[in-house]
């Protein structure tokens, strides 16, 4: 059943908030942020102090971007542009809280710049290796907020997913891949930002938020990493979060022989045969409540998983 049409992208965001300041006095702040915490916690009701710590009260990196998103609507601060992601307790996140650092831009200046030129000058070369095969781009809505998720088995799947993709695509990628000051840069300038997988990155969620409120296409790989074999793995619920909590559909997308088919003692063939499939957008209405939009990531992540494996051949 189709979903009524959400509202347009600069006002999926708002939030009937009013902002308060930052209580001057330590005490008061410890509080606050301990009470947010525990009405968030996705575990049993315990005690929330400055020494808790948030893996202890069951926190995942949804639960900390949904307490980051919190804290920033009522107080009015920028959590993502100081050190969040290396909080661990209650009094880190006060800590945090505290610090005042120059705000940075959501969305990295520059990033895609050279993404388009790219595509039309090198993409030639691209499609002739895979022998690139699209099906489905009319799923891929013509304006507006859309995250692609797509299936992840080789490096070949970034270029080649924006490739297909009639939009320009701001990715999210592990930040392995951006090691080195000139890897960095490429993947800057093609779009790609990095997400670290160890923590609960809550930087990368807000930038991938924020592309979304552009009314710009998110694309991402819900697995985390690369497959080695051609059962994919396990969704993170990544995906699913961003779209509850903007209210971006998400367009499914099949990515199939882009893996290693090298047998023993033979070289790697000088062409693959690849194919890209997107599916019929699923609609997502925005779920303000946290704990709700975190119960309900679970449902979208596996009817994500299954539309996306439906179109893998």
């Amino acid at each position: 059943m189709r979903a009524e049409s959400p509202p347009e992208p600069n006002e999926r965001l708002v939030q009937d908030v009013t902002a308060v300041a930052v209580p001057t006095d330590d005490d008061a702040l410890e509080g606050a942020v301990a009470e947010m915490a525990a009405q968030l916690a996705p575990g049993p009701d315990v005690p929330v102090g400055a020494e808790t710590v948030l893996s202890d009260l069951g926190f995942d990196s949804l639960a900390c971007a949904d307490l980051t998103a919190r804290i920033e609507e009522r107080f009015g601060v920028r959590l993502v542009d100081g050190d969040i992601n290396q909080t661990r307790t209650i009094g880190d996140v006060v800590a945090t809280v505290r610090v005042k650092m120059p705000e940075r831009p959501r969305v990295p200046p520059g990033i895609g710049r050279l993404q388009q030129p790219i595509k039309s000058i090198a993409g030639w070369a691209f499609r002739w290796h895979a022998r690139l095969e699209v099906e489905g781009v009319e799923h891929v809505p013509s304006s507006g907020a859309v995250i692609i998720a797509a299936n992840h088995r080789a490096m070949l799947d970034v270029p080649l997913l924006v490739l297909a993709c009639p939009r320009p695509v701001t990715f999210m990628a592990k930040s392995e891949l951006f090691g080195g000051p000139i890897r960095r840069w490429g993947f800057h300038v093609l779009g790609g930002f990095p997400v670290r997988r160890e923590i609960a990155d809550v930087r990368a969620m807000d930038t991938g938020l924020a592309v979304l409120e552009k009314g710009d296409v998110l694309g991402l790989y819900p697995e985390g990493t690369r497959s080695r074999s051609l059962e994919m793995r396990p969704f993170l619920k990544g995906a699913a979060w961003l779209a509850l909590k903007s209210g971006a559909p998400i367009v499914p997308a099949g990515i199939s022989g882009t893996e290693r088919s090298v047998s023993e003692g033979h070289r790697p063939p000088l062409r693959k045969h690849v194919r890209i499939a997107f599916g019929n957008p699923i609609e997502v209405q925005a779920v303000s409540d946290a704990r709700q939009r975190r119960e309900r990531a679970g449902e979208i992540t596996d009817q994500m998983l299954e539309a996306i494996a439906s179109l893998v051949r």
